[in-house]
């Protein structure tokens, strides 16, 4: 009998069929060990899909050296000491990379930075942690532990003393702990995007395990060497930078917007809530209601708009004979899209089945030809227009919720109490556009004009927002129909700011200055906002002038220049917690638009 060894093992050949699947079978694993190979490599180090890959090393790209607390120092040798000896003197690599071979302005952003370094020699039985961060002084070959130029020059001062320790920007610094000889990479990525997007000065990098060291102390000891760019090319110190996206351009800018609204000094971008009060009535009045900043069909809209109010205009609901098909109410709602440039309100409609379809279609026209008009629309709770407005095609639903009325209208069919107005609002909830919803109370009267037994006190406005806001806390305002109650109106103005405004976080823009001009490439947009009572912020909205461009869980945005015109423009940040509490802050600037060149 012939026999056949597979894997160390003997078999009969009456096992050949065997031998040919296990050779297949191998040569199977062979190929995934490949692939997986190749995977891992790829996960490792190699550039991601869209990206262009600049990596920096060597002796013409590169200044490297390291500084020691005894006096000696050295730019020229193929290692970089990066020591810690108790009682004797600490050690401190510097090192900056020559950036012109990245060209910044062709790419959108800074995808990852890694500087990347060969350690020769490690030895931390403390655990000490390495830490690179950006220098913030200018500083030569001829730089020492005492001196950045070699000269009389000094490092930055804290509290009267001056330390190398003290040029190390704290705040984008990161570290690792190195105990064994190998490949040791930092990830820098901001670092890089500071140095060619924001406009911060390109002065290289510190490495170094010690804190700031006066004369000889025991801060511990430790040994770490590093190839220099002196050493063998396999060895030098690299930067590997990975650039991507387009640049965005200024015409785009709307395209590239979260939603559009009618402009900065009006809600829902100056003031986030919608706190709607149809009826006001006489400039006078007006006067009396600072917390009311949008309104239906008013007269006054010429002197509102400039005092932070925003007027509505009409738009017919229908059914009404001068719209007699689908394409007369598209042009129609079109048309008033284009001639009223704050916005419009749809009056309530009667239109059933097929022709609701229609408000819905020309509501959809106008917010596609018109999207920075805004749109709001007076709701019954029609699931159609619920979900428009969670379609994002209306801007705003109020709600006519009233549970008292003027005596000359029938409670019967006007007022709907408070459990028809929550029937409403589970509409509008469940079709996604409860934060696009806010309830109008009413009327709003004088005592001698309400059906007997039934009128609105301000005790009863208070008691009756405080429930929807525990019912409905994404409702983002309230409004109130005005049948000339002056004095009870001067009251709902009071309870809106307690129930809505009173709660809010407080939000301050920290970054950029009020003001100020902004020239470089990215500008980091900073705030800080600090919530009430045990609420926590849990949104951040940023907007550029009139745009919603970015929604984030955290108090920072980058803002590129270069998809902006030049001149004057608003920045606005809404702080959100997460009851639904809504707070707003924004501040002027000027941008110089940037245009070409490398950092």
């Amino acid at each position: 009998m012939r026999w056949v060894r597979l894997g160390g093992l003997r078999f009969p050949s009456t096992f050949a069929s065997l031998e040919i699947l296990m050779m297949k079978t191998v040569m199977t694993l062979c190929v995934l060990s490949t692939v997986l190979s190749a995977a891992l490599s790829f996960a490792a180090g190699d550039p991601p899909p869209d990206t262009t890959r600049v990596v920096i090393r060597g002796v013409d790209r590169v200044v490297d050296g390291w500084v020691r607390t005894d006096g000696t120092a050295s730019f020229s040798e193929p290692t970089l000491s990066g020591h810690g000896r108790a009682w004797s003197a600490y050690d401190h690599i510097l090192m900056r990379f020559d950036l012109s071979s990245v060209d910044a302005m062709r790419f959108a952003r800074v995808r990852k930075a890694v500087l990347r370094l060969h350690v020769l020699q490690a030895k931390n039985p403390q655990r000490k942690v390495t830490q690179v961060a950006p220098a913030v002084t200018r500083w030569n070959t001829r730089a020492t532990a005492l001196s950045p130029l070699g000269d009389k020059t000094g490092w930055p001062q804290r509290a009267g003393f001056a330390n190398i320790q003290y040029t190390m920007r704290k705040e984008l610094q990161t570290g690792r702990v190195i105990c064994k000889a190998g490949v040791v990479e930092f990830e820098i990525t901001e670092v890089l995007a500071r140095w060619l997007y924001h406009g911060m000065p390109n002065r290289g990098l510190m490495v170094s395990a010690s804190p700031a060291i006066f004369g000889a102390p025991d801060q511990g000891s430790w040994s770490l060497l590093c190839a220099a760019s002196e050493a063998k090319e396999s060895l030098r110190p690299a930067l590997i930078i990975d650039m991507e996206g387009q640049v965005p351009l200024p015409e785009e800018a709307e395209q590239r917007a979260l939603a559009l609204y009618p402009s900065a000094a009006l809600a829902p971008v100056k003031d986030p809530y919608y706190m709607v009060y149809y009826n006001a009535g006489s400039r006078q009045q007006w006067r009396r209601l600072p917390t009311i900043n949008m309104t239906t069909y008013s007269g006054q809209g010429v002197w509102l708009a400039p005092r932070g109010v925003a007027n509505l205009s009409w738009a017919e609901g229908g059914p009404i004979d001068w719209l007699p098909t689908a394409e007369s109410y598209t042009n129609y709602y079109t048309n008033v899209a284009k001639t009223n440039t704050v916005g419009f309100c749809g009056h309530e409609s009667n239109l059933q089945g097929a022709q609701l379809d229609w408000l819905v279609d020309a509501f959809r026209a106008a917010e596609r030809h018109f999207p920075q008009r805004f749109s709001a629309y007076y709701y019954r709770g029609e699931e159609k227009m619920s979900q428009a407005a969670g379609d994002g095609h209306i801007d705003l639903l109020i709600q006519e919720g009233y549970t008292s009325t003027h005596k000359q209208f029938p409670l019967r069919g006007y007022a709907i109490g408070i459990e028809g107005i929550k029937k409403r609002i589970d509409t509008a909830r469940k079709f996604g556009a409860i934060e696009r919803h806010v309830v109008m109370l009413g009327h709003i009267c004088r005592p001698e004009n309400y059906h007997p037994g039934h009128a609105l006190t301000p005790e009863k406005i208070d008691a009756l927002i405080g429930e929807l806001r525990r019912y409905a806390p994404e409702m983002p305002g309230i409004g109130f129909y005005g049948v000339n109650g002056e004095q009870l109106a001067i009251a709902c103005d009071r309870l809106a700011r307690k129930h809505f405004v009173e709660p809010a976080p407080e939000v301050t823009i920290l970054e950029p200055a009020f003001e100020a001009t902004l020239t470089s490439p990215h500008v980091a947009v900073r705030a800080e906002a600090t919530a009430k009572a045990d609420r926590q912020v849990t949104v951040y909205r940023w907007f550029v002038d009139n745009r919603l461009v970015a929604e984030t869980d955290n108090p920072d945005y980058v803002w590129d220049l270069r998809g902006e015109r030049s001149g004057h423009h608003w920045i606005t940040v809404h702080a959100v917690d997460d009851g639904f509490n809504r707070a707003a802050t924004q501040i002027p600037v000027y941008v110089v638009r940037p245009r070409s060149g490398k950092p």
